[in-house]
């Protein structure tokens, strides 16, 4: 009893503890600081004169290359706050398998499609639509001769109509392959666990009739 109830959960307390990702109020005063370094800069690039044509597109050079410096920083901080919540989340699946009951509710998530492991399955899905997405946006701009292919900045993409049909869709495919792999050692434990059952069950009862 206490093995299937107690230690599973209090190990992936325990399990937790040792690897604390970012919490929620330290990743929202992170963004809230990157949101006003980025809007006091922006109004920044936006005040400065124009005077000419070459003045107006080094303004939009400058302001196109901070966008997409911030946005990677964004994106370096966003996929930093996920790796430790990932890695925290397996620590702590890989904690609980001294559990025939984690072990039996790990495989059902895997044969049903959902859980933790469909979860990374559906964020390696929406990395790929990203890149996909990425790619069809310089695509599209470098293919109009009259862009200033800066990205970034509205006034510095191409300023062409797009074909809705054109634009990637994005889809969340199921890989059965990878089901299948990730649910290999968990029926292995699970074998483990009625062998070593089944051998102290039949001592005992030996052990009874002796």
């Amino acid at each position: 009893m206490v093995l299937v109830v107690f230690i599973p959960s209090t190990l992936a307390s325990i399990a937790g503890r040792f690897s604390q990702p970012m919490t929620s109020d330290e990743f929202r005063e992170r963004t809230d600081k990157l949101d006003s370094d980025f809007w006091d800069r922006l109004d920044e690039f936006r005040s400065r004169p124009e005077g000419t044509r070459e003045g107006l597109l080094k303004k939009i050079e400058m302001q196109g290359e901070f966008v997409m410096k911030d946005a990677e920083k964004r994106g370096g901080m966003h996929e930093e706050h996920l790796a430790q919540q990932i890695a925290q989340v397996k620590l702590a699946r890989a904690t609980t398998r001294i559990s025939p009951v984690a072990i039996v509710q790990h495989l059902l998530e895997s044969y049903a499609g959902t859980g933790f492991e469909r979860h990374l399955q559906f964020l390696e899905n929406v990395q790929s639509h990203a890149r996909q997405f990425r790619i069809f946006i310089a695509d599209t701009d470098s293919a109009d001769q009259e862009s200033l292919h800066i990205f970034g900045i509205r006034e510095g993409m191409s300023q062409k109509p797009v074909a809705p049909e054109a634009v990637p869709k994005f889809e969340d495919t199921l890989s059965l392959s990878k089901d299948f792999n990730d649910s290999a050692m968990e029926m292995l434990l699970l074998t483990l666990f009625v062998i070593v059952l089944l051998s102290g069950a039949y001592l005992a009862f030996v052990r009874v009739e002796i």
